[in-house]
């Protein structure tokens, strides 16, 4: 098992640069949800308005016409709002990783039509950053499963034995062929990145000729 661990100078580097990702996807997520988010919403309920004007119900094709422009619209939205909820997480209190975890699993079953499986025994809770990288790992496994994987299945096992916290994640879907982690492919160096704050040993297995990724990371409750 692979322990993602650096000297202390470069876990201040990597703690610096995780810190400014975060402010950057908060800040982004802020500013398209205050703006170009808005602005969306606010002319599809004008688009809603039109479409019942009397004049208009003689034109049909007309009508016809704007109502794909509006389901356009609308799924613009529902992009827009997907990419800030996923951007923006709120600062996690003690307790309110598990929910947000939940909330992922839940809205990768809504997009998708992978199965998942999911049990979380972890008797203590984190909160701050170690709840936050936590919680950014778990993301994006998910989103590497449900972009890359072309998977059917997804498990997420949380357990916790005496001061260390395990996550094992695994997935039925290709593989990729070799030894090396595709980290710009994937987004494993983030993972990797986030391994290292919270101290972590990570173990990375995936084979496309046996099909499906396995991750398990293993740190301690409380760090340094």
């Amino acid at each position: 098992m692979k322990k993602a661990s650096k000297p202390i100078e470069e876990q201040s580097e990597t703690v610096i640069y995780l810190r400014q990702l975060e402010h950057e996807k908060l800040k982004l997520s802020r500013e398209l949800h205050d703006t170009a988010l808005q602005e969306q919403i606010i002319a599809l309920r004008e688009m809603d308005l039109i479409l019942t004007e009397p004049e208009l119900q003689q034109r049909l094709e007309l009508k016809s016409r704007l109502i794909r422009v509006r389901e356009q619209q609308a799924n613009s939205i529902y992009i827009l709002r997907n990419f800030c909820q996923t951007h923006y997480v709120p600062r996690l209190g003690d307790g309110e990783l598990r929910h947000h975890i939940q909330f992922l699993l839940d809205h990768l079953q809504i997009r998708t039509n992978i199965e998942v499986v999911y049990l979380n025994t972890w008797r203590d809770s984190l909160e701050g950053e170690r709840a936050l990288h936590t919680y950014r790992i778990i993301q994006e496994l998910l989103h590497n499963t449900e972009k890359h994987a072309n998977a059917t299945k997804v498990e997420l096992i949380m357990e916790q034995e005496e001061e260390h916290l395990h996550i094992d994640y695994t997935d039925d879907g290709v593989g990729w062929d070799g030894t090396d982690i595709p980290m710009g492919k994937l987004g494993m160096k983030g993972i990797y990145s986030r391994a290292e704050f919270l101290q972590a040993k990570i173990n990375i297995v995936s084979s496309k000729q046996a099909g499906g990724f396995q991750c398990s990371i293993q740190f301690p409750f409380k760090g340094a």
